[in-house]
């Protein structure tokens, strides 16, 4: 039996009606007389669909009318076993016959997973299942195209399978095709599929008729009534009672159900010559309509092959894609390696994320992206480096470039995302190196003039110290040039630490380098110190009770420690408060992320450190890259090369120095060294 439609023919309705008398009356006199009632057998119990007009459906009363409930009361007559009919929800009615509830399953397709559970009788309709969609969609004209799609189907329906088997699984179910419609019309619904009998009529009572429009047709499936496996009997019954009703009932059924035919012979004998004009002005459209429907069909098969061509050109592309409306901006399309780049597993995900974001920090947030697709839009090109961020949160990089591209149809900004991530970094490598090398040639330069300087000015100093030696040991005691003298010696001597402290900045110095105990060091130093600190400073010590040894000069290494202590009293300013001096040990990867002098790698596997903090007053941060620079100095007053004695110790003892100040709050100098091995 062919699909059935709906006519719509209201010029005839009244010779309709007439018809449609007759053919009850032709009905009532020609239909064999009923079988006799089996009152002794059970109701055969048959389960549908409640609700698939016009085969089935309930009227205002609720009582089940349309073409299977008086086929099955004709099959009654036939027969003479009552039917029970058991409508309800399409899923419900197959759990229904599945839980053995029902002897019979009518208006059901055969499929490969239902005939592991029934024996089929012969079809008796044929259905075409479309796919609807919303007149503002386009390109949807295939399966595959519905990717991305969330499209409604009715439970338990055949259709589902078919989707899925196809790649299609992001479906939406409804207990009826009703419910469907309703979905569609409320707007919560752009795409469905339901099958044409019943998408004809709930369209059109709803009143969307005009607003979907059938995409295309996903296949074509037979309506089969069908009994539980191994009940050959059961099958042979109902087989054998529709085989009873004639031709003339079926149609009889139908017509009043769909619609009644024209008769042919009392048109033609009013109408003839009218008809034969219209006949031959049908045939000559027909011809026309074929030639038409000929070059629609190569122009389509031409366009979706292009659309096929394209839309894999589109997603193997190897940039990120975004196609975004050139006037609200929102992003209607993006790529499969735009999911790859971002961490989405579908482009609905991608576009649902991405048009709901807001706000960032600038220069990364949507402020910026608007304003930099505004400015593609309305003065051309733009090309630009973005920070973004994966789905899981951490931020890569890209280069982004936007081009206004304009259709017939749609404007869009077509937007390209490349990852450079690793050429940031290549960049930042890169930038470091230069850095590090530079600040290594000025060390280098700085240490060598400082110990050509150094050397010279000691032999300038050892002359000195002996002619004045050889000046006081001539003069008599009591000459008053003598105090002259030894104030020039005690100069002399402040001259030669200078010199040491330069030797030591250029990492000259001769170290006697032998196992150093931390621990031990620290508290002859915390000894010192409490007696040349000034009365408003306190010191304490922290330290575990054990460190690994370290390779050092005791002395250079106490002058380190000594040189930072002083420094954190002076940044007290004469204000009460206490010196923290603490020790302990690091591997080279958990050391604290602070800036490094010298600026390389920290070399061994394990490092003791020394610190020395301060609750003074900080360091600027502008000035806190210059201060282990010789000569350079915070105070007004002083000579400038502590911390760059400091900074050159370390240095030759394969150590370095982090430094964390906050103007305001005070200073931390932590000092490392390798840890004996």
């Amino acid at each position: 039996m062919n699909a059935m439609r709906f006519p719509h023919l209201p010029t005839f309705r009244t010779a309709l009606c007439a018809l449609s008398a007759a053919g009850a009356a032709w009905l009532a006199l020609w239909a064999p007389a009923a079988a006799p009632a089996q009152t002794s057998r059970p109701p055969l119990v048959v389960t549908l669909d409640d609700n698939y007009p016009p085969y089935v459906f309930r009227d205002a009363d609720g009582n089940l009318k349309g073409i299977l409930p008086d086929q099955w009361a004709l099959w009654t007559r036939k027969t003479g076993v009552p039917v029970d009919l058991q409508a309800m929800e399409w899923s419900k009615a197959q759990q229904f016959m599945r839980e053995g509830k029902a002897d019979v399953i009518d208006t059901v397709f055969l499929t490969d997973e239902r005939k592991q559970l029934y024996d089929f009788t012969p079809p008796y309709a044929r259905i075409t299942v479309p796919v609807y969609a919303h007149k503002s969609l386009g390109g949807i004209a295939d399966v595959s195209s519905l990717k991305g799609f969330n499209v409604g189907v009715k439970a338990g329906d055949a259709v589902i399978g078919h989707l899925a088997s196809r790649g299609i699984e992001t479906v939406e179910e409804f207990p009826s095709y009703e419910a469907i419609v309703q979905a569609a019309k409320n707007q919560e619904l752009k795409v469905f599929s339901v099958d044409e009998p019943a998408a004809l009529y709930f369209m059109y009572k709803y009143g969307v008729a005009d607003e979907f429009r059938q995409s295309f047709v996903l296949y074509t499936g037979e309506f089969h009534r069908a009994v539980r496996k191994n009940r050959p009997d059961l099958l042979q019954l109902v087989q054998t009672g529709f085989g009873r009703i004639s031709g003339r009932e079926y149609r009889d059924i139908e017509r009043k159900w769909m619609g009644a035919p024209f008769l042919l012979r009392e048109i033609v004998r009013q109408w003839g010559p009218y008809l034969l004009l219209v006949l031959a002005a049908v045939l000559a459209l027909g011809a026309l309509n074929a030639v038409l429907s000929f070059r629609v069909r190569a122009q389509t098969a031409e366009l979706r092959e292009s659309r096929e061509y394209l839309a894999t050109v589109f997603d193997s592309i190897n940039d990120a894609l975004f196609i975004h409306d050139a006037q609200t901006f929102r992003v209607v399309d993006v790529n499969r390696r735009m999911l790859e780049m971002y961490g989405y597993d579908t482009r609905a995900e991608a576009l649902e994320a991405f048009n709901r974001m807001s706000g960032g920090e600038p220069p990364f947030s949507m402020d910026d992206a608007v304003r930099w697709m505004t400015l593609a839009r309305e003065e051309g090109p733009q090309i630009f480096e973005w920070r973004s961020f994966h789905r899981d949160g951490h931020p890569f990089w890209v280069e982004i470039a936007i081009r206004r591209v304009r259709f017939r149809t749609a404007d869009r900004l077509l937007v390209v995302a490349r990852e450079i991530s690793d050429r940031k970094k290549a960049e930042e490598d890169r930038r470091e190196m230069e850095r590090r090398t530079l600040e290594a040639q000025k060390l280098e330069s700085l240490g060598l003039l400082a110990g050509g300087i150094a050397h010279d000015f000691n032999n300038l100093l050892a002359a000195i110290m002996g002619n004045l030696d050889l000046a006081l040991l001539a003069l008599p005691a009591d000459s008053p040039a003598r105090d002259d003298l030894v104030a020039a010696g005690v100069s002399t001597k402040q001259a030669a630490e200078l010199v040491q402290q330069m030797l030591a900045f250029s990492g000259q110095s001769r170290f006697t380098i032998e196992p150093l105990d931390v621990g031990a060091m620290l508290h002859r130093v915390l000894q010192m110190a409490r007696t040349t600190l000034p009365a408003h400073a306190q010191i304490q010590l922290r330290i575990p009770a054990a460190l690994p040894a370290i390779e050092a000069d005791e002395t250079q290494v106490r002058q380190v420690v000594m040189n930072l202590i002083a420094n954190a009293a002076e940044a007290l300013e004469n204000r009460p408060g206490t010196i923290d001096l603490a020790a302990g040990t690091y591997a080279a990867n958990q050391v604290p992320a602070a800036p490094l002098w010298p600026h390389a790698p920290l070399a061994a596997a394990q490092y003791v450190y020394v610190e020395v903090s301060d609750p003074g007053t900080g360091i600027p941060a502008d000035q806190l890259g210059k201060i282990f620079e010789p000569f350079f100095s915070t105070k007004f007053t002083g000579r400038g090369l502590g911390l760059p004695a400091v900074l050159g110790i370390v240095r030759g003892h394969k150590g370095a120095i982090q430094v964390h100040s906050v103007p305001g709050q005070g200073s931390t100098f932590r000092v490392l060294f390798p840890a004996k091995a």
